[in-house]
């Protein structure tokens, strides 16, 4: 009978928790078609218009590509986008989105419409969202109030509904996952929880990069104390450390082309360039004008500050976050008495003070840490009472490190010189944390604490509620409340082109051989659609539709080779611009007639008059698609860069004087032994463009090189190269009349050097090399120029 008893109270609690969980679910997906409204009722045909919008374009591609990929449906291989062509790999230069693309899959195979099921994954990942965060605080306090709370709090904070537009810095629902199979791994020690939590960790990595690095700092913390706390069995460690080397051989296949492309593209951010993207105090007190309720703390952008300063966690979380932090020091205070107390209040501020005092005296915010956690360790040796025991305190430890972390290399100065912040030092010796480029998203990290801290005091507020009726009114009236202060609904929405609204000629585009390449016409400077970078951004979108690698494409960053398509399309029918599509290997050119600028209005029928270069293969409308012929495939073919003969010596820099016609007192840069700085004409090439160097007496001059590290578009890839002696003109001693680029300059521009080897040397005390057919929208400039000669 007591087992009968048993089963029955089990059963109950079980259907009881099946029932708070489905409850939890329904408020998630219900916050988040309310907070993104009207989306959920326009998901086929609209996108949500918030800053930077056409993100939304891009990461659509993005996950359509990951799922292409695996259904060979397209021209591509696991690693590769459909933008940035013809470079392999173009995972390397955006978040990969493996994880979000098990999100997106289902629902891209079953509807065909890729917009449908980019607004569904983001759907799905708010609700998620709310629901991991929910589970987290459920399993911290015991109170599924509480979670809900947090949840909302968290998914829809003023840092997400900024970024909206992002779907990967949006889908925040790893990061409370990660904590929460953290503690069942360490507390329960089952296998599959540490399996759930390494699982988490690679969709976190296949989600954005960014937070799973963020994460490290505060997991490492996290992990450290609940290790320390409840001494797991050696057995747990065999069986976390084997889940670990099996997430961690998956990373790797994630993340190894992002490594292995370091070398050749510089992806890698400065501590300058890092730094000057760190949080600010003042971010914390910022809402984007996209919130339609704290509209006095909207953040209005000034000249040379971000639009991303946001970092408001929300007036409700913090009132309950103070509710988590007064309620049980006034007890502890209550009950040890004032004169008890005091010591040990004391103690800790001086702690602090020296802790302090160590930072600024060296500098370094590391030092100051290494002096708090010694004093920690020692009060918590000697059984001192401390604000980071308990759950409540393991996040408050948590809050505090990523405050510290989210204010990034360098928090602030002293004695008119910087202080190093923890950052500092991951940026520095951590392989990752340099290719991050905002250090001040890590407000999603301050806001996932505070939100967590803020389950504690709601916890402890639907703990005085008896009544089950008054704890769901006050559970309603806390989401009403946040649903209100962070709603930005209705929200504006912007109509984009998808299933059968899609115009007939990316279905031709389809049909066309799967490895040809393609550009569109106009990408940025279209009268209405393609405008701006949302109208470069909506080409990204499109390749989902006619599944061919293309030329053209918008990213926050681009790689060289983009920049020169985009740049080659502008121009068009240049005969330049035309070499250099041809050189990147472009078969086909889409023309969008109708959005065509009014000097452009003629571009289709000036194609069309060139039938030697240009073939029309489809027409309807406006719209047209041009294949671009080539009579001699060899003529455009990539170049190999000539090596140094052994012989050849540099000349040192002493011996050498710059001229030019254009910026000539700038001249000199080029030749200061400074790759920083740098000469340039300052207008795009034209022919006879020149640089000249005059060398202090003859030299057999062998070989020229020029380095124009970032901007290796910019060298004269046609080029006449003439010398003299005194007064005798020694004529064109090598020359490129047409536009050849060099195989390395497209695929490796880090390790790109532009060098003009002669056949043999030529006895000369002045060199001079001008430009013959320009590159389409490029500058003619040298950041460094070498001559050699041959030794004797």
């Amino acid at each position: 009978m007591d087992g009968d008893a048993d089963t029955t109270a089990v059963s109950l609690e079980h259907r009881a928790t099946t029932r708070a969980h489905l409850v939890a679910a329904f408020v998630a997906v219900g916050t988040s078609v309310l907070m993104t409204w009207p989306l959920a009722a326009n998901a086929g045909r609209f996108v949500l218009r918030a800053i930077y919008f056409w993100d939304a374009y891009t990461n659509a591609m993005i996950m359509g590509s990951r799922v292409d990929a695996v259904l060979g449906r397209g021209p591509l291989s696991l690693y590769d986008n459909y933008y940035f062509a013809p470079l392999p790999r173009s995972i390397v230069f955006n978040e990969n989105h493996f994880g979000l693309s098990v999100l997106f899959a289902p629902f891209y195979a079953l509807t065909q419409n890729p917009l449908w099921a980019y607004n569904l994954t983001l759907l799905v990942s708010l609700a998620l969202s709310v629901f991991f965060t929910y589970l987290l605080v459920l399993h911290l306090t015991r109170s599924g109030y509480a979670g809900i709370v947090a949840g909302v709090a968290f998914a829809f904070c003023p840092y997400a509904l900024f970024e909206i537009g992002r779907i990967q810095l949006v889908a925040t629902q790893w990061i409370p996952a990660s904590f929460l199979f953290l503690h069942r791994a360490i507390e329960r020690q089952r296998p599959r929880d540490s399996i759930a939590f390494w699982l988490c960790i690679l969709l976190q990595i296949g989600t954005g990069l960014y937070y799973a690095m963020f994460l490290v700092p505060l997991l490492a913390v996290a992990g450290g104390v609940l290790l320390a706390r409840h001494r797991p069995r050696l057995r747990f460690f065999y069986g976390f450390g084997a889940a670990a080397v099996g997430a961690g051989i998956v990373a790797l296949l994630m993340v190894y082309p992002y490594f292995s492309a370091r070398e050749a593209f510089d992806l890698e951010r400065s501590l300058s360039y890092a730094s000057s993207n760190d949080g600010k105090l003042s971010f914390f007190a910022n809402v984007h004008p996209t919130n339609r309720t704290l509209t006095g703390m909207h953040h209005l952008v000034r000249a040379g500050a971000a639009h991303d300063e946001i970092a408001f966690p929300g007036f409700t979380a913090l009132v309950l976050l103070l509710v988590a932090i007064v309620v049980p020091a006034w007890r502890a205070l209550r009950r040890a008495g004032a004169k008890r107390a005091f010591p040990h209040v004391s103690h800790w501020l001086l702690l602090a003070f020296i802790a302090t005092y160590v930072t600024l005296l060296s500098r370094s915010m590391l030092a100051g840490a290494l002096v708090f956690g010694a004093g920690l360790w020692l009060f918590a040796r000697r059984g001192a009472a401390h604000p980071f025991g308990g759950e409540r305190g393991l996040y408050g430890a948590v809050l505090l490190v990523a405050v510290v972390m989210f204010l990034g290399i360098y928090p602030l100065e002293w004695d008119g010189a910087p202080v190093r912040g923890i950052y500092y030092y991951f940026h520095t010796y951590f392989p990752g944390f340099n290719g991050i480029r905002k250090v001040g998203r890590q407000a999603v990290m301050t806001t996932f604490a505070v939100c967590v801290l803020a389950g504690f005091g709601s916890a402890w507020v639907f703990s005085l509620l008896r009544r089950r009726g008054v704890r769901l009114l006050c559970s309603a009236l806390l989401l009403g409340a946040m649903c209100y202060e962070l709603r930005c609904f209705p929200h504006p929405i912007e109509p984009v082109w998808a299933g059968d609204e899609v115009p007939p000629v990316l279905g031709f585009v389809a049909s066309l051989p799967s490895h040809d390449l393609i550009a569109s016409v106009p990408q940025n400077t279209g009268r209405h659609r393609f405008r701006g970078d949302a109208g470069m951004a909506l080409h990204n979108y499109l390749a989902l539709y006619h599944k061919h690698r293309f030329v053209n494409g918008q990213s926050s960053w681009q790689p060289p080779v983009t920049e020169l398509a985009r740049r080659a399309v502008s121009q068009l029918p240049d005969e330049g611009a035309r070499r250099a599509l041809l050189s990147i290997g472009t078969r086909h050119i889409i023309v969008f007639g109708e959005d065509l600028g009014p000097r452009r209005q003629g571009l289709a029928q000036e194609l069309a008059a060139r039938p030697g270069e240009y073939r029309r293969i489809f027409q309807q409308g406006p719209h047209s698609v041009f294949t671009l012929l080539q009579k001699d495939e060899r003529s455009v073919a990539l170049l190999d860069t000539p090596a140094l003969p052994p012989v050849a010596q540099r000349v040192p820099r002493s011996e050498l004087r710059a001229r030019s016609g254009l910026r000539p007192g700038r001249a000199h840069l080029a030749l200061d032994g400074n790759e920083r700085t740098y000469w340039t004409g300052g207008r795009f090439q034209q022919r006879g463009q020149y640089f000249e160097v005059d060398l202090s007496s003859p030299r057999p001059i062998l070989a020229l090189e020029i380095d124009d590290p970032g901007r290796v578009m910019d060298v004269p890839a046609s080029f006449r190269l003439t010398a003299s002696r005194g007064v005798e003109n020694l004529g064109v001693v090598a020359e490129q009349p047409l536009l050849r680029f060099y195989r390395t300059q497209i695929f490796a521009p880090a390790t790109f050097v532009f060098r003009v080897v002669l056949p043999q040397p030529i006895l000369a005390d002045r060199v001079v090399i001008a430009v013959d057919q320009p590159v389409p929208g490029s500058y003619f400039s040298i950041h460094e120029l070498r001559l050699y000669d041959a030794r004797p």
